[in-house]
């Protein structure tokens, strides 16, 4: 058990029982639908409309995850460490790719960049050339790729949080238990997809890539960007947004915990099977310390973001190793990221063309070796 004294929060003074009931509902639902969010909490309209706006006044973001395996894109994970002295080098050979979602500075075991990319799935194989390319040019000395399903982002949680003595109080043997007793079912989120279908147009995509800025965007101002009528955009929203299931999450950038105390981590843990696995993911719904979690296509592996208080980093280590010696969980690494180097692209819409996505191998290559070559 592991606790702050209240001093420690005063980053966080807009946290109060209903701003956090709003802000997990907002993790379910989205920021678009005033009504059913004051449904989920039981307030008023008048008052979620007014916290809402207190809220995004305060930076609170609310942003879509979309479903990638719906747009034809497929989900790829790369964490890698460069040569000493060639960290710009494989930063550039990962923004090379044009498909990279997500790019962050990491530190432990693998002393580089961690990356996300959503990837053409028509050419999955000319990514896995690509990586291969750059292993051979030495661009990073080892490293790991997989393709993956989508993320689950967990909502903001604050049942763990004590609104009196305003800290956070972790139960770790309750929460070794709580995986151990989890659900075997596999989340829908992380369920492996058997096809990539292009379910959307240019105009969609456009749509999506905004929400994936923010969620909160006026139709009028959709309309103006994607260069339809507002009457279109709300067509569009519902009819093929939304009555196609084309987005997972909803993203809201809340820090459960204050930065200078905490720390981000990624990590890849290997478990026995696949109800293992689903039972760590279970778990995850109700920890506040896990951010987003993903599974490896073929494997029974996640790969798990966490945010944490330095104080309790030890407590989650000795968990997974009580896992392990329940056989739930067969191996684990991690590394530690940096939230100061973070970078972040919507999906590669402008290389979407005529319903399909567009990638050149071979410039791509070409154009590898020349970064190579000049950094």
């Amino acid at each position: 058990m592991s606790s702050l004294s209240s001093r420690l929060f005063d980053y966080f003074k807009s946290l109060d029982e209903t701003n956090a009931k709003l802000l997990e509902a907002l993790g379910e639902i989205g920021i678009r639908n005033i009504t059913l969010l004051a449904n989920s909490t039981k307030l008023p309209v008048t008052t979620v409309s007014f916290r809402l706006k207190k809220l995004m006044k305060e930076k609170v973001l609310v942003t879509s995850n979309p479903d990638l395996s719906k747009l034809g894109l497929a989900k790829a994970f790369l964490i890698a460490t460069a040569p000493l002295g060639r960290q710009t080098t494989l930063l550039e050979t990962i923004r090379n790719t044009d498909y990279w979602t997500y790019i962050i500075r990491c530190y432990g075991k693998f002393d580089g960049y961690c990356a996300y990319f959503a990837f053409p799935a028509s050419h999955m194989k000319e990514l896995e050339k690509y990586i291969k390319e750059a292993k051979n040019l030495q661009v990073f000395t080892h490293s790991q790729f997989f393709w993956t399903t989508n993320s689950r982002v967990i909502p903001p949680n604050f049942s763990l949080y004590d609104f009196k003595k305003k800290e956070w109080t972790i139960l770790w043997e309750k929460w070794v238990n709580d995986v151990l007793t989890g659900s075997s079912e596999l989340p829908e989120a992380i369920k492996e997809p058997y096809e990539y279908p292009v379910l959307v147009d240019k105009k969609d995509l456009l749509i999506i890539k905004e929400l994936q800025k923010d969620e909160s965007i006026e139709f009028k101002k959709l309309a103006e960007i994607v260069g339809i009528t507002p009457q279109s955009v709300s067509f569009r929203y519902h009819k093929h947004i939304l009555g196609r299931n084309l987005i997972i999450d909803h993203v809201v950038d809340v820090y459960p915990f204050p930065p200078p105390l905490s720390d981000l981590y990624v990590f890849i843990i290997n478990f026995n099977n696949e109800k293992n696995l689903a039972k760590f993911a279970n778990a995850c719904e109700n920890s506040p310390f896990v951010v987003s979690y993903s599974k490896i296509i073929g494997r029974d592996s996640l790969i798990v973001n966490v945010y944490i208080l330095k104080t309790d980093f030890p407590n989650l280590i000795k968990a997974l190793n009580s896992l392990f010696t329940k056989n739930l969980i067969k191996s684990f690494t991690y590394a530690t990221l940096d939230p100061t180097s973070y970078r972040r692209q919507t999906i590669s819409y402008e290389y979407f063309e005529n319903g399909k996505w567009i990638y050149t191998s071979e410039e791509k290559i070409k154009k590898l070796r020349e970064i190579c070559r000049t950094h």
